[in-house]
């Protein structure tokens, strides 16, 4: 091909760009440089803009940042990288481009590509919160470790306290934090021996973090150990004991009498109740009435055996429980009795007897029929087997007088002995 020809051919704009060096290293913090030759191989008079692309532009620079340059001619810069001390700057590997743009013609431009080495660097920062806790038992504290390195840190925790006064539990007792981050970690603090009142007791101790490659961070804490009683608790007894009196005083001076007051006149008009309908029946029965004081308070003599409501009058009735008194005389009511029915027994009394309480009794369970007759009038028909012990209670009491008896019949339909009986209790008067 002629020089004519080789000349149409000819791009008119261009540049070749060549580094000095491929990969150069660097700290952070520190700085590095790679020189470069610019040529323009185009055949007019160029501008070119020199940059750097990649993750390094942030903190790369090109000096001079632009070049003038005749068809041919050649030019020397160079690039500075001043990575930051920080953890957005990862270690290891980082490739750019040095950009060369043609001001003439964007396609006349080129990149050449290098590597620069970021090296890696540890700086671990720890604090202790809070840095004094308060307890009686326990307290606790929480460690946070941030990462401001460029690589991954590994760090192991250790608590101790000279005088050997506090136990620890540190929760985990090794952490890994990634580069910009942030590890969390407790202790638990608890001393050794417990005191129940005083003034509470500071106990320093020193929480020690080992990263690996890296210096030791020591923090300083401390526990302020309270008494296990606080300080109030004496003062709040007091209290409460003197309002314990006032209660006692309360109930015995003004509330114990208004009840006793209001129980008193609850029960008289019961049992004036009770005496009329007593009187009524003793009326319909043909004998004298009791009045308000009868009796005169004083004990009725002990009843013959002529008169016991426990015994027959017929000399061939089964032979009964005796009802002996059971308690002084009760003024308008009489001497209290009871006494005890089995198969077949029979009461009879000289006096009058008022049955205020019956209890049917069936310990072992038989089977079969029990019927309260008084007079051959029954009273009571009920069925073994719905009770083991059933009891009735009246207001209106059951009268037996001089002339009437009260007999107990008992049927028994299971095996074993028939024992059912009937407890009762009432009063006697003569």
């Amino acid at each position: 091909m002629s020089p004519r020809a080789a000349a149409r051919y000819t791009r008119p704009v261009g540049a070749s760009v060549t580094l000095s060096v491929p990969s150069v290293a660097v700290q952070p913090g520190g700085e590095a440089t790679i020189d470069l030759r610019l040529r323009n191989t185009g055949t007019v008079v160029d501008e070119f803009s020199l940059s750097v692309l990649g993750d390094a532009a942030g903190w790369a620079t090109v000096e001079p940042p632009t070049v003038s340059l005749f068809p041919g001619a050649e030019e020397t810069a160079r690039i500075i990288f001043r990575p930051p001390r920080s953890s957005s700057v990862p270690a290891g590997p980082m490739p750019f481009g040095l950009h060369a743009r043609s001001r003439e013609d964007a396609a006349g431009s080129t990149v050449e590509e290098g590597v620069v080495e970021v090296g890696p660097f540890l700086e671990p920062f720890a604090e202790l919160i809070p840095r004094t806790s308060r307890g009686s038992r326990s307290a606790s504290h929480d460690v946070a470790i941030d990462n401001r390195g460029n690589v991954q840190l590994n760090a192991e925790l250790e608590a101790a306290d000279a005088d050997r006064l506090l136990g620890f539990d540190v929760k985990p007792p090794g952490i890994v934090v990634e580069p910009g981050m942030a590890g969390f970690a407790k202790v638990e603090v608890k001393p050794q021996k417990r005191f129940w009142r005083g003034t509470p007791k500071t106990r320093p101790f020193q929480l020690v973090v080992r990263p690996e490659g890296a210096a030791p961070v020591t923090l300083d804490g401390a526990l302020l150990q309270e008494a296990m009683l606080p300080p109030w608790f004496f003062r709040a007894l007091m209290a409460l004991l003197a309002l314990a009196i006032l209660l006692i005083v309360l109930w015995l001076g003004v509330l114990k009498p208004s009840i006793e007051s209001a129980a008193s006149e609850a029960v008289a008009s019961p049992l004036g109740e009770l005496r009329d309908d007593v009187n009524d029946a003793l009326a319909d029965a043909g004998l004298p009435t009791m009045g308000p004081g009868d009796g005169g308070g004083g004990e009725s003599p002990s009843p013959s055996p002529s008169t016991d409501p426990g015994t027959s009058g017929d000399p061939g009735a089964s032979p009964t429980p005796a009802a002996t008194p059971a308690g002084p005389f009760i003024p308008g009511l009489g001497n209290p009795v009871d006494g005890r029915l089995r198969q077949n027994d029979t009461i009879t009394t000289t006096g009058t007897l008022f049955i205020t309480d019956l209890v049917f009794s069936n310990p072992n369970g038989r089977e079969g029929a029990i019927v309260l007759q008084r007079d051959g009038t029954a009273l009571f028909e009920l069925r073994l087997e719905n009770f083991r012990d059933l009891d009735f209670h009246f207001v209106t009491p059951i009268i037996l007088t001089a002339d009437s008896t009260l007999s107990l019949s008992v049927t028994c339909t299971s095996d074993g002995p028939c024992d059912p009986a009937v407890l009762y209790s009432g009063y006697l008067r003569p």
